[in-house]
Order: C-alpha cells, then structure tokens, then sequence
C-alpha cells in the first residue's frame, strides 16, 4: 500500500544558508564525447553560472587511473569535464565535482608571459595560510591549458601566485583559472595536509571530517608553500584522492613516487550534501514534471528522501518504509528541485520539476 506524505510548507521551507555541495561524476561511452564527458546533474543542469572545482578520484564503482589534466567547459548546454591535451576522455575515469555556493570563487586569467600568476585578492592578500583549490576553465578565452599547477605565497609582496609545474613553461596567455580563495559562508571544511609518511605514489589524509566518510569527495591543490619551506617541492603531474575504505588518499596519477614533505590545500564540503550517484535496482520517479503528486519506487525499500531546491536549501526530509512512495509537491513553487533518495547502501540524486 502506497503511503502519501503531505507537508506544510511553512514548516518545510526553513531559512537556511545555501551550502557548498560536492557529486561524482563517471565518464562513460553514453556520457562522453572526443575529449569531453558531459556531467547531468541538477546542480548544474541549465545554469551556466555554477562553475565548479574538480578533482579526479580513482575509484567510482571500478578503479580507473587517469593521468590527464582536466578542465571545465560550459558548451552552451551543459557543463563538461574535458581533458586539455584534447586526447579522448578516459572511459571509466570519476571526478569529485565540488559545487560552490556560498565558498569564495574567483576567476584569474595569465598574461602568458610568465610560468606564474598573481591571485590579487584582498581577502587572502597578506594571508600565507589561506587555502586555495582550483580548475582551468575553457570558457571565457577558449584557452586550451594543459598544465600542472600548484600555489605559493610570495612573503616579500605578501601575494599568493598560482603557477605552473613545469616552471621552464610559460601558463598561456589569457588561459582562466576559477580559484576556491576560501570557504566563505559555504559550510566547507578546509585545512592543509603535509606528507609525514608516503607510501609509493600516495599519502594517507588523517582529519575528522574525512575519516570513515567514504561519500565526502575532498577536492584538492598542491601547495608549495613559501621560500624556504619543507614544502618547497615541485609536483609536476596530476594528482587525485581515492577512499581505502578507512582514510582518504591523495595520490600522483603517472605513479610516481609521493615525495616527503609535499604539502596539499584540502576542501571537504558538508557531508549531509555529499552524493555518490548509484544505480539504484528497479528505481523509477513519475510523472515528471509533475504539478501535484510524484512517485519514486525501487524495488527494495526506500529509506529516506530528501528534496532541495536549486540553491541546495533542503526543503522536505521523509523517511521511508516502503518500496513505493508518493510525495505531495501541490504547494511547492514551479521550477527545478532535486530529491536524494537513499536505499539500503546506496543513494542516487534525481531532477525533479514542478511544474
């Protein structure tokens, strides 16, 4: 027997803060294309405005190593991860794509006459412990930036500068990077890791807000420090983080050697907005668009479902005991939402649309 949940609305919609959300996203022959895999999210889904912060994860549902440097592109239809050496996307290869929204982003454009670039913000200018992350981004230049980067602090202009790996190599000119400067009102947990103990081509990340969190997706940045640093080490080659079922790894994806002492900027977004999409047996939402009532069954029994809005504010929480569940959207305001809905182990992310 199907159960329907009514909600009052006033009680649903509560005022909170938008948060940074973070997803996974696997490249598959259905998703890709050439050197792009094309990402259907709900979060990014027809806003052209969201950008995002990428880092390769290893393992998402197989293990698949990819030493490429990627980026992002918004086609003019969806948002993309593409690899910028313009090779074909990796079949298999998984990204954490981390979704600011609250977090500081800027964006920074190189001159292309030098190997580094100035991040001239008053907000972390004079700050050499601000923790930075990064993407290159294709859009604004059409810049194609097949490049290792990492930051540094400069202690005589008291300036953070993003630069490029290969230092002998200029970053090309008017190539863009959208830079996560701080964690602002997002609700993201940012800290520095140093590499104590390497093991082979990667390091063990040992921090309360990752520890037996295997759906927390860090994103990651190198981080060389200033002069005359521990840390004052060049890492020239993509890095990811994989999940070993206790702690998660950083790890260099050409297999080299993890050095000692290198140091990492890592950001870990709220948990509770933290989704690995799965394929969930028998699963099925309807009508959709729908104007009053929408459905979602599986064929095992669902446990919870949470719905929220664009901006990532949660609007409806419900908890399941069955393996058939009619919700009651009549009240809710026309546009685009997206419903988390979890069975057994496994939580798979859905867009919904009021109509």
């Amino acid at each position: 027997m199907k159960t329907i949940f009514t909600f009052l609305l006033s009680l649903l919609f509560l005022t909170v803060n938008a948060q940074d959300q973070v997803f996974t996203h696997k490249a598959d022959p259905g998703n890709s294309s050439f050197n792009v895999t094309y990402i259907d999210h709900p979060l990014l889904n027809g806003n052209p405005g969201a950008n995002f912060i990428l880092t390769h994860n290893l393992q998402v549902n197989g293990t698949q190593y990819n030493n490429k440097v990627s980026g992002t592109w918004y086609d003019g239809a969806s948002w993309t991860v593409y690899n910028e050496d313009a090779s074909n996307i990796v079949d298999g290869s998984a990204y954490n794509i981390y979704v600011p929204n609250g977090a500081d982003l800027i964006s920074v454009q190189a001159d292309g006459t030098s190997y580094e670039t100035v991040i001239n913000d008053a907000s972390i200018n004079n700050n050499p412990n601000a923790i930075l992350v990064y993407s290159t981004y294709y859009n604004p230049a059409s810049v194609y930036n097949d490049n290792n980067y990492g930051f540094y602090y400069n202690t005589t202009t008291n300036r953070w500068y993003i630069y490029n790996e290969a230092t002998a190599t200029n970053a090309p000119a008017n190539a863009t990077f959208e830079i996560l400067i701080g964690a602002g009102t997002g609700g993201a947990t940012t800290f520095i890791h140093n590499v104590t103990s390497p093991i082979s081509n990667y390091t063990i990340i040992d921090h309360p807000s990752l520890n037996g969190k295997p759906n927390a997706f860090p994103i990651v940045a190198h981080n060389w420090g200033s002069g005359g640093d521990p840390s004052n080490i060049i890492l020239d080659t993509p890095i990811g983080v994989w999940y070993d079922g206790a702690n998660w790894t950083i790890y260099t994806e050409d297999v080299s050697a993890m050095p000692l002492n290198a140091r990492f900027n890592v950001y870990v977004a709220d948990p509770a907005l933290a989704v690995e999409d799965v394929e969930i047996e028998g699963f099925s939402m309807y009508p959709n668009p729908a104007s009053d009532f929408v459905t979602i069954q599986a064929k095992d029994v669902i446990s919870h479902i949470s719905i929220y809005n664009i901006l990532g504010q949660e609007v409806a929480q419900i908890k399941g005991d069955n393996t058939k569940m009619t919700i009651d959207i009549s009240n809710y305001s026309s546009g685009s939402y997206f419903a988390k809905v979890q069975v057994g182990d496994a939580i798979k992310t859905v867009k919904l649309i009021k109509s």
